[in-house]
This record gives C-alpha cells, structure tokens and sequence, in this order.
C-alpha cells in the first residue's frame, strides 16, 4: 500500500501528467469514476454507470462552460489494492479533477488515499461506514450512513412497530457494526430488550445455524442488516427455508430487499421492513422524471434504486463544484463550493450537511408488496425528514 502511495507521490511530483484542480482545462474536465463492473455486485456497478451517464447527458456533459468528461474504471467491487490502482491511474494517465464512485467502506477508503495526495474531491457513491467522511477532507458521500438508517428503523419500530423484544443479526464488518450499534442503542434507549445479538462473516454461504439461533432467542422482532448481493439474497432466501418469514417475527432490515432481487424472493419477501433513501415508486415529478430517464435512454428493462440516486446526485455534486468554481477551484475550495447546497433529487429534498460533508436527507420505512400485475415493490408508508447522521451528532469533532 506504502509503495503504491508513493509511486503516486512520485508520479505527481516528477511528471507533468496532472495539474492541480485549479489549473483545470477550460474546454474539458475529467471525472474518474470506480465502480464494480465486475464480481458480486456488479450489476450496482451498471446502475452507476447509468445514473451518471443520464445526469451527463441531461446536462449536455457540460457543466457551466466547461466540458465534462466520465472516465469509467472497474474496481471488482470489494477489491481496494484495485480501487487504489485505478483512482491512481485516472489521477495521474486521465488527469481526473475529481474522483467519484465506489461502493463498499475498504473500496472507498483506499482511493480516498490517492485523492488526498492529490488532493482533489472524491464523491462516494455508497459507503456506510458512519465515520469515513473524518478520514479524508477530500471526501463528500452522495449516499448514506449506516446510522442515518439504521435509526429511524430502529425508532420506528420501537415505537410504531411495537417491538418490545428484538434479535439483531448483521454481517461482521464495519458497517454491520455500526447498524448493529446503531440498534442496540436506539432499541435500548426506547425500552425495548434485546434478545441477541449475531455477528455473521461476510464469507458465509450456510445460514442455517444462525437461523437457528434467531429462533431459539423467541423475538418479537428481528432486525438485520446484510450487505447488498449474494450475502443479503441468502440471508433472506434462509429466512424463508427456515420457516422464520412466516412465522410471525416482524423482519426489518435496510439492504436486503433491493428491487433486481425481489422477483427471486417472491412471496417470501412480502411484508420485510426496511429503511432506505430512495424507492424507484415515490411518487414525485423529479423520480417520475428520473425513472422514465433511464428507460428512454437503457431500455424499458432499466430499473432505479439506491445506487442509481446515489450515482446521479453525486454527478450533480460535481457538475455544481465544477460550475461554482469555474472550474478553477482547488480540491478544497470545491467543496467548499458546495457546503450547504440544497436541491430536490429523485429521492427528495437533500442538503450538504456543511459540517461533515454528508447528506442531509429523508428516510423512508418501506415494506415488500405485491401489485396487481404481479411485481413486487418497496413501498414507502412512514418518512422521516431531513436526516443528519446521528453517529457524528453523538459523536461531535
């Protein structure tokens, strides 16, 4: 990692190959974006790439009078030696003003590495970890924390949903842990008691002996949380096997019903509560807009979900950087550009928290439904407004 580091250090100082942000091209500005285009949850990296190519063309690829030009880098999505390669790559060969993507805590923490040294802005796409944007003063997300879901859920079912005995299974990771911290303190404070807690490796593919321990604890609730892709399909397809997702247990969750998997759910999946910053039904101009957008220009089979609002404001974040500095802006005077911005996204109302560099925005509570054709859909029944992420209000600087 050292030796990457400072090849970067070394390109950047004895080449001419990259000028600092504030000598950027009048005529073309480059955006580097890493995604996963590959590995287990490469299908977010095509809802990434699309997002960001329709928020382009929309705007013409220009932002201000600048041209503005994506340059797609494939990272495997939970690879970091490779996010670090190629956030250096698109720095110092494409001469990348600003960095954006990834889509897990590692991807995102590595290349942040290479965006400090070259101090240009990174725009995360999705990384859940509460306390990442600390890390790098470079760093703005276009997503979420993992607190700034997994407390409303937890509020809302402590207190809604009438949970008075809860089991908490998360995958045993960084952000797990932190959705699982998240729970315990949000249930505890409201009352609720805890029945157990599960921590689940990510390597996992056998969930039966976790099953079992969810019902030896007899909750009235369980509330989990399994990283998108194959981890959060077999936790879900092993609450069904089990018997548990008809045994009565209210399941709740934040990741686990993502719109692409809800048809190999089925019936199963009907009735899962889960938290989020978006659903593709939220009835507003700018999602109906947003939805028909991508199915005019991918395809009526393209879809909208998480990754994809989170690729496109993240786009915007950049596009207004790009505008409000003329394009001439240092890495840091950028996001300061941008501190505080308010706009109305396919996903609501969402501000730059000017503090830490996350999103102020709205939940959403929504449970699994079938419609009558037949689909299944995450439908939004209770939102909680203008989120800030409550880890960093309890834990101030």
């Amino acid at each position: 990692m050292k030796t990457g580091i400072k090849s970067l250090v070394l390109a950047l100082a004895t080449t001419a190959v990259l000028a600092p942000v504030g000598e950027a091209s009048a005529d073309e500005i480059t955006v580097g974006i890493i995604v996963p285009m590959s590995g287990p949850i490469a299908y977010w990296g095509t809802q990434f790439q699309q997002a960001a190519q329709l928020y382009a063309d929309q705007h013409g690829n220009k932002a201000g009078e600048h041209t503005v030009k994506l340059v797609f880098r494939d990272d495997g999505g939970l690879n970091p030696a490779r996010s670090r390669q190629m956030a250096q790559e698109l720095v110092v060969r494409e001469k990348a003003s600003y960095l954006a993507g990834l889509a897990v805590t590692p991807t995102a923490l590595a290349a942040a590495e290479v965006a400090d040294k070259a101090k240009v802005p990174i725009v995360i796409f999705n990384a859940g970890t509460a306390d990442i944007t600390r890390r790098s003063p470079y760093m703005l997300r276009a997503g979420f924390s993992q607190w700034s879901v997994s407390v409303p859920l937890a509020e809302w079912a402590a207190k809604q949903g009438d949970c008075k005995r809860a089991t908490l299974a998360v995958a045993d990771y960084a952000p797990g842990l932190d959705s699982l911290e998240a729970y315990r303190k949000t249930l505890t404070q409201a009352g609720t008691e805890i029945a157990t807690e599960i921590r689940i490796p990510l390597a996992t593919t056998d969930y039966s002996s976790y099953m079992q321990r969810i019902k030896d604890s007899a909750p009235q609730c369980l509330l989990m949380f399994q990283p998108v892709g194959p981890q959060a399909v077999g936790f879900v397809k092993a609450l069904e096997s089990s018997g548990l997702s008809s045994s009565g247990i209210k399941v709740l969750g934040i990741a686990e019903t993502q719109e692409v998997d809800l048809p190999v759910f089925g019936d199963s999946a009907i009735g899962i509560i889960t938290s989020s910053i978006y659903s593709p039904n939220n009835d507003t101009p700018e999602n109906q807009k947003f939805v028909a957008g991508l199915k005019e220009k991918f395809g009526p089979k393209a879809y909208s979900d998480m990754a994809s609002v989170e690729a496109y404001d993240a786009m915007h974040m950049i596009f207004e950087m790009i505008k409000r500095t003329d394009g001439k802006g240092s890495g840091a005077e950028s996001i300061d550009s941008i501190r505080g911005m308010k706009w109305v996204s396919p996903r609501g109302p969402v501000s730059v928290d000017p503090d830490t560099r996350d999103l102020i925005q709205n939940v959403y509570i929504r449970r699994v439904e079938k419609m009558a054709d037949g689909s299944y859909v995450n439908q939004t029944f209770f939102t909680v407004p203008d989120v800030k992420d409550p880890w960093k209000e309890q834990n101030p600087e």
